[in-house]
């Protein structure tokens, strides 16, 4: 007898309509959360990237120009409803994140739409949800408006339509459904039957999209091979014409970005290579230093996912892998697995029988679990053997989880429901701990700095207080030497700090938004979209320094930096300082941060670094 398990679809209403509420009252909590006193000031990045949105171009030093284009839009659109574009950051911060809430938004609604469509269970979807709420880097991404929000969304469409045009490759639906039952002509119609060439167009332009935000998308084409290498039909799929154009719509998206940096150097692929290790200043690789980044890559991944959630997302995926073995795996000749005889005993998936998940319990095509294996181990194994060469960061391969999650959530869901007692016993157990554990983490970093004034110590080791916090309160306390020392001279100082960070932290959150120079290549860091701007040795039409004997304000240069001698003191009449500024959060003392008076701006000599 054929297995006829994934031929119809579970339905469950309420789980289905509770899990489209959850996404919904996620998405309100959010925007509550943004415009109540949000703790989460603008990140240095965001603030960098705000930078970039009121310069706007087809390119920039280190990303492509999507998240510009996307903060010029919205303040354009925010402007429509009466919102100043030159308000203060603390109010323009929630605006500006507003878009992230509705791309968090859509992205769990696709996670339900895709998890329905492979899984064929309304309690696939509801699981999706759940255990994408206990996910802390999920959490903080909804929030955040970075170049990882849009693209996750934009991975996210581009799988699904990936999927919605594979799917109608399936022996399973086909050949053998209709055969079983006549019933399943109408489900064919709607869940796989229907399926259009289109499906691969739109998938190519969302990919298209998303290479405009964050490049890693470029990985797309690279999980489709894979997919086609792990299955036959979905091979099948992509063996067309059509597969071509769609990779050349994706490449086309990119003709911007490198006929802009044909213009400037090219330097995002330098930066690219750079982090990838690949810059000639790269030091070879280390034994130990590549032990020490693969623990920190693993760490990484671990943290963001709450840590047991991530255990059990790893879990699933060996059981994936275990079931795709076992059932015929890689598109081997003949039928596709999930037409052949399921005579398995439902503890043979893996080494302990209480994890293990029957296949018939399973309602997924062997096509299925191949594809969500296609488009979640690759990035997990591309940045792990980079951890090898070079450090990572733990949201990189964030676009895999939006596959993975939704793997989990079927294998979670079997063994939920398992027949088998030692497995429901298992999964309902650790399920509801990861959960519990994972809402409580979110819960807690989101209120913590509620414990500042009662654990003063929580401001050095709280994440969101080292990234997310004290910027608003460091422009103040900035601010206050800027007035004074343009009380004292009488002319406005020329403002400058040491990072792009900084330097766009403070334009953001002064009251007035002013441009802050930064001197980041000078003082031995890095090249960035600072060195592509006018510096503070423009000069005007006669070929003067435009600044000269101007005063001027450096921030976060210390005392010990040879760079207060070989750069700072010659570019001024007199220089004075460091006199530490110490900006205070909830009452509580920050970090110092060294400050120094220019006297008479004469021009900064010509000292910049070749890091990219």
């Amino acid at each position: 007898m054929l297995n006829t398990a994934s031929t119809s679809l579970r339905t469950n209403r309420v789980c289905l309509s509770l899990a489209v509420g959850l996404v919904f009252f996620g998405a309100a909590l959010n925007i509550f959360f943004l415009f109540n006193h949000c703790p989460f000031q603008l990140s240095q990045d965001e603030a960098h990237y705000w930078q970039w949105s009121r310069q706007l171009d087809y390119g920039y030093y280190s990303k492509p120009p999507g998240i510009a284009w996307l903060m010029a839009g919205t303040i354009k659109i925010a402007a429509i409803f009466g919102v100043d574009p030159n308000a203060p950051g603390q109010y323009l911060m929630p605006i500006l994140r507003l878009p992230t809430v509705l791309f968090g938004l859509l992205s769990g609604l696709l996670s339900i739409a895709l998890a329905r469509r492979l899984f064929r269970d309304d309690r696939t979807a509801l699981a999706v949800i759940c255990l994408s709420a206990a996910v802390p880097m999920f959490a903080v991404g909804s929030l955040l408006i970075t170049i990882d929000a849009p693209m996750y969304l934009c991975w996210s469409i581009t799988v699904y339509c990936l999927w919605r045009y594979v799917e109608r490759f399936s022996i399973f639906d086909f050949r053998f459904s209709i055969l079983e039952n006549p019933q399943s002509k109408i489900e064919n119609r709607k869940y796989g039957g229907g399926a259009k060439i289109v499906w691969l167009y739109l998938a190519a332009f969302a990919c298209a999209v998303g290479m405009l935000f964050k490049p890693v998308l470029i990985a797309i084409p690279l999980c489709v091979l894979v997919g086609c290498y792990l299955d036959e039909q979905i091979r099948r799929a992509f063996k067309s014409l059509h597969t071509v154009a769609g990779i050349l719509i994706v490449l086309a998206s990119q003709i911007p970005v490198i006929v802009w940096n044909a213009h400037h150097g090219w330097v995002t692929f330098r930066h690219i290579g750079a982090q990838g290790g690949l810059a000639a200043e790269a030091k070879p690789a280390n034994f130990f230093a590549s032990f020490t980044r693969l623990g920190e890559y693993i760490g990484g991944q671990t943290g963001g996912m709450g840590g047991l959630l991530f255990v059990l997302l790893v879990v699933a995926v060996v059981i994936a892998i275990k079931l795709r073995k076992v059932t015929g795996g890689q598109g081997d000749k003949g039928p596709a697995s999930p037409c052949h005889p399921v005579t398995l005993s439902p503890c043979h998936l893996v080494t302990s029988s209480s994890l293990a998940i029957p296949y018939s319990e399973l309602k997924i095509e062997n096509i299925g679990l191949n594809f969500l294996l296609a488009f979640t181990l690759p990035l997990w194994l591309f940045y792990l053997a980079l951890s090898l060469w070079k450090g990572t960061e733990p949201n990189w391969p964030a676009a895999s989880y939006f596959t993975g999650m939704i793997l989990l959530a079927g294998i979670f869901t079997a063994g939920w429901n398992s027949s088998v007692a030692a497995t429901r016993r298992w999964w309902r157990l650790w399920g509801s701990i990861t959960i519990a554990w994972g809402i409580l983490l979110v819960a807690v970093a989101m209120n913590l700095h509620r414990f500042y004034p009662l654990f003063p110590s929580l401001v050095k080791i709280d994440p969101a207080a080292i990234k997310l916090r004290g910027f608003e309160e460091r422009a103040a306390t900035f601010q206050a030497a800027r007035e004074k020392l343009a009380q004292e001279t009488g002319q406005e100082p020329i403002l400058l700090a040491n990072a792009y960070g900084p330097a766009s932290s403070l334009a953001f959150y002064l009251p007035d938004h002013p441009f802050v120079y930064c001197l980041m290549s000078s003082t031995g860091g890095r090249h960035n979209q600072f060195d592509l701007w006018p510096g503070p040795n423009q000069t005007n039409a006669a070929g003067t320094l435009l600044f000269a004997g101007r005063p001027a304000l450096i921030l976060g240069i210390s005392a010990t930096d040879p760079a207060v001698e070989k750069l700072l003191r010659p570019a001024f009449d007199r220089l004075e300082g460091p006199d530490d500024i110490t900006p205070t959060l909830h009452g509580i003392p920050g970090k110092k941060i060294p400050l120094y008076r220019g006297y008479g701006f004469k021009g900064f000599p010509n000292i910049s670094s070749n890091t990219y």
